[in-house]
């Protein structure tokens, strides 16, 4: 080999050198970040936030109180259907077809007393000593039937004629 491919032969050798030695210091800082985003990611629990599983216990908890709940109209003073009454296409009145209240429709006076009352969309006829809505019947009259619930008497009056030509 002559003088002038020794020459070519160092200068690629040094030049090569040159840029491994490059290479390796813009790689070690590269290198460092990535050791540091391994050991993170190894810290890391996936799915076991302790502030997450805080807020879903809490979310638990409360769903379980609101499923214990019991209506009853006594507690719920302000529900809707309370205030403002519902009204199907035709313009009949359709709150009291959905709710737990009696609704006296008719009175039979005669031999024997007996009265048709609208309770939970179905009509019934009952007779005095009959049960209905945790209640029994005590005494049926010409403008209405008494019930007897908890040992607490309740009225329910007949509806007359202005009744009905007031809600029109």
């Amino acid at each position: 080999m002559n003088d002038r491919s020794n020459a070519v032969w160092g200068i690629v050798i040094v030049l090569a050198l040159l840029s491994v030695l490059f290479a390796s210091l813009k790689l070690y800082p590269v290198s460092k970040k990535w050791q540091n985003a391994v050991m993170r990611a190894q810290n890391t629990n996936i799915g076991t936030d302790k502030e997450l599983e805080n807020v879903i216990g809490f979310l638990e908890d409360r769903l379980k109180s609101r499923l214990d709940y019991e209506f009853s109209l006594e507690k719920e003073p302000m529900r809707l259907t309370n205030v403002v009454y519902l009204t199907d296409a035709s313009g009949k009145q359709i709150s009291g077809k959905r709710t737990s209240k009696i609704k006296l429709t008719s009175v039979f006076i005669g031999e024997n007393k007996s009265a048709q009352i609208l309770f939970k969309g179905q009509y019934f006829e009952v007779a005095v000593g009959d049960s209905v809505g945790n209640g029994i019947v005590k005494n049926i009259e010409k403008f209405g039937i008494t019930i007897d619930k908890n040992g607490k008497e309740q009225f329910y009056g007949s509806p007359s004629r202005d009744d009905q030509l007031n809600k029109k």
